[in-house]
């Protein structure tokens, strides 16, 4: 009977220490390595929070900012997605191995509005940036900031840590005083790309008509063809200095053939190459874009000449019989082909102007994916829009989600890629 007691208590007091050690094993040791709140215009605040973790401790439990937290993703430092469970505020994630948690959502627990006035309320572990939506105007705030500066009209804080209260409105659109800034601000980028010799034709005309719509008092309109002028005037330079670049590219290209002999096929490079710098100085940036790259793979598949044979008569006679057999056989094959010949791809008319007036709460880089789909046919491979917006992963991976929620753009997979493209319910009825 003592022996069983016995064993007993060893089994009890072998059962506490595992369950005191599971304890200790779990418990979290984190430091918050940065934070970065982007505050929208309808009060959806995206959170950006990385820290350093014990890669020793399997679980790391870390207190989040808000309860409802939508497209939340938990990361590595190399990328890689990590297992959570969410309690509340608390994240558990299972984090073994890992030195550096990266945790990104979206929420709405962070913002509240009463009247024209938002208020932002957070309590931060650590500095904070908090980028606000274009044209806020601070109202209050409950401490002074150790940093604060306006770009591109948004505003941005550097708030030590602890709780943090920031009050602001957004810009009083339709007055005549705030239609006139932005058009002014359209005026002045306009003028500045046209210094670069870019021909922005559509911005200026945009820019006309905000002007017309200024002068007749309606200062809504006017604000809003204003900010249009000035979204084509930046894209279009952007594709411009793109197709100068790919162009510049091209003749690199053409050049190391030539000096290397490789001449087969150079002649297509070439003409491609002509079409590119014509489109170019007529203004078609897109399309001197495409020539260009065109003409940059022809180089680069040239391939060196081959040395002309010595003539004889009979040679000459087989070649020629051969030729006329080729002809013969190409026409017999080109005229049974005739009909079977695939379609071209239709370019698609989007109406840009559409999605913009139906959603006035877009982010400048959320205009700006738009306008590069729409000038790529209204689609793209989410990896090559990363490269164009020139912004983190995680961040456009959430401006996608953002666009997707709003049913502007639809997401497939394509060759194991994501494929973005604009919904056809904003296409031009011809």
């Amino acid at each position: 009977m003592n022996k069983k007691r016995a064993t007993a208590y060893l089994l009890s007091t072998l059962f506490s220490v595992l369950l005191l050690t599971s304890q200790v094993s779990f418990c979290e040791k984190t430091t918050p390595k940065s934070l970065l709140l982007t505050v929208y215009p309808d009060g959806f605040v995206l959170i950006d929070y990385t820290l350093q973790v014990d890669e020793t401790f399997p679980t790391q439990n870390i207190t989040v900012f808000g309860q409802v937290l939508e497209d939340l993703l938990v990361i590595d430092s190399d990328g890689l997605p990590l297992g959570y469970a969410q309690n509340d505020t608390v994240l558990s994630v299972y984090s073994l191995g890992t030195s550096e948690i990266e945790i990104t959502y979206l929420t709405q627990d962070l913002t509240s509005k009463e009247g024209r006035y938002w208020t932002l309320t957070v309590t931060s572990p650590t500095t904070t940036y908090m980028a606000l939506p274009s044209e806020a105007a601070i109202i209050s705030l409950n401490k002074v900031p150790e940093m604060i500066e306006t770009q591109n009209q948004q505003v941005t804080l550097l708030m030590g840590n602890g709780s943090i209260q920031v009050t602001y409105v957004i810009g009083v659109i339709g007055t005549e005083e705030h239609s006139q800034i932005v058009l002014t601000e359209a005026q002045t980028t306009i003028t500045e790309i046209k210094k670069q010799n870019i021909i922005i034709t559509e911005a200026e005309t945009k820019l006309q008509q905000a002007t017309e719509a200024f002068g007749l008092g309606n200062y809504a309109e006017a604000e809003t063809l204003s900010a249009q002028a000035k979204d084509l005037a930046i894209q279009t330079n952007q594709t411009a200095t793109q197709a100068q670049s790919k162009i510049t590219e091209a003749q690199t290209q053409i050049t190391n053939a030539e000096t290397q002999q490789r001449t087969n096929g150079l002649n297509t490079a070439k003409n491609l190459l002509d079409q590119a710098n014509t489109a170019y100085s007529q203004g078609n940036y897109s399309e001197a874009l495409n020539y260009a790259s065109q003409a940059t793979i022809e180089a680069e598949q040239s391939t060196l000449s081959m040395t002309e044979p010595e003539s004889f008569p009979f040679f000459e006679a087989f070649a020629g019989a051969l030729l006329v057999a080729a002809a013969v056989l190409g026409f017999v094959f080109v005229r049974s082909r005739k009909n079977a010949q695939p379609e071209t791809k239709q370019k698609r008319q989007i109406d840009s102007e559409r999605i913009f007036r139906e959603h006035k709460d877009l982010m400048p880089e959320e205009k700006q994916a738009i306008q590069f789909l729409v000038g790529n046919n209204g689609e793209a491979f989410e990896a090559e829009l990363y490269d164009h917006v020139k912004l983190p992963r995680t961040t456009t991976w959430r401006l996608v989600k953002r666009l997707k929620r709003m049913e502007i753009i639809t997401v497939t997979k394509f060759r194991r890629q994501n494929l973005v493209r604009i919904k056809n319910k904003y296409d031009i009825k011809e």
